[in-house]
């Protein structure tokens, strides 16, 4: 009784060193691997070999402990191949596992006794649950990224589809960029904290969003807006912790060419200038670029570039990005030097 009652000790002091662990394994612009790994009976496999292999064909390796658990941090986002190994066991390789930035993905394997030489495929699939962490937050992965309409393709307008977040609604012919005022949890917009790529990318002086660098929306992989509860690697403010993370490079070679554009041709008035009998002011914008990225060295560098450029002749709008005082207040509808002169 007295070892069934140590080794039980020793279990949950491993299980509570491996959990703290887990709060460090994993950074603002990465995730974690973790989960356990037993045989056929249910039992834990201790020392068995596990491997992750990302698209572009980097391999993190580790085993498992004397417990049968095993973690992989810091770990870019993206999906993996986990391949298991042990003595006596068939190798199992599991497909498609996600990682998500600041997110632990736990996945347990069960392996089968070695009757012939064998590999058994399974493809994973993410957790429903996130039960390795409290942190609540939303990660914006590249599919919604790319197919949700954004007046101003920036991607702070997708902030607020998080649970907790609001926003005011972006008008397209605002001058610029069109930034986005964020409010977590009904926090003011300076409480927030932007992280890209790891590097602080607040607004300079207030910590807010206006005026932060906006990758183009191609070059994002994904993001997360973590909303209550995460640790303190993730955040200084008592609003929401943004974390981005751009593209990179793979072992094949992608990229893209794009442009969108809106002019006066093809927009219907407005409804008061149009009650005034104003016609339409003149609204010409053009956003264009490309991507392109692949490997140097494969499976040990690469490469990714992304450039977007934007031109904009705009009659319609009395804001810009810079929310500047030399514009004034009073302007009328009238856009063309003579009313401008008065």
């Amino acid at each position: 009784m007295s070892q069934i009652r140590e080794k039980t000790l020793l279990m949950l002091l491993f299980s509570g060193l491996f959990l703290a662990a887990v709060a460090h394994a994993q950074t603002a612009t990465t995730g974690q691997l973790l989960g356990e790994i037993r045989d056929p009976s249910g039992s834990l496999v201790p020392h068995a070999k596990v491997v992750a292999i990302g698209e572009e064909g980097t391999q993190r390796k580790t085993e498992t402990s004397d417990a049968g658990l095993y973690l992989i941090p810091l770990v870019p986002p993206g999906r993996y191949r986990l391949v298991i190994n042990a003595p006596g066991f068939a190798p199992e390789q599991l497909d498609g596992v996600l990682v998500r930035i600041t997110e632990a993905t736990r996945t347990d394997v069960s392996l089968k006794i070695a009757v012939r030489e064998e590999v058994v495929n399974v493809t994973g699939a993410p957790p429903l649950l996130q039960t390795e962490s409290g942190a609540r937050g939303t990660v914006i992965e590249q599919l919604p990224i790319n197919q949700l309409p954004l007046p101003t393709r920036n991607f702070q307008q997708l902030l607020t589809l998080t649970p907790g977040t609001s926003g005011a609604l972006q008008n397209s012919s605002d001058l610029g960029r069109g930034d986005a005022v964020v409010n977590v949890n009904g926090q003011r917009s300076l409480s927030n904290n932007v992280v890209i790529n790891g590097m602080d990318a607040n607004s300079i002086g207030t910590g807010s969003t206006p005026n932060l660098a906006v990758p183009a929306l191609d070059s994002l992989q994904e993001f997360i807006v973590q909303t209550s509860s995460y640790d303190a690697a993730q955040g200084r403010n008592t609003g929401g912790a943004m974390s981005v993370v751009t593209k990179s490079g793979t072992n094949l070679f992608h990229g893209n060419l794009y442009e969108f554009l809106r002019n006066t041709v093809l927009d219907a008035n407005n409804f008061f200038l149009n009650r005034e009998n104003v016609g339409r002011p003149k609204y010409n914008r053009n956003q264009f670029g490309a991507t392109f990225g692949g490997p140097v060295v494969k499976n040990r560098a690469w490469f990714f570039a992304s450039y977007q450029g934007t031109r904009e002749i705009n009659g319609t709008s009395l804001q810009n990005s810079l929310a500047t005082v030399f514009i004034p207040g009073n302007l009328g509808p009238q856009r063309d030097a003579a009313a401008l002169a008065t």
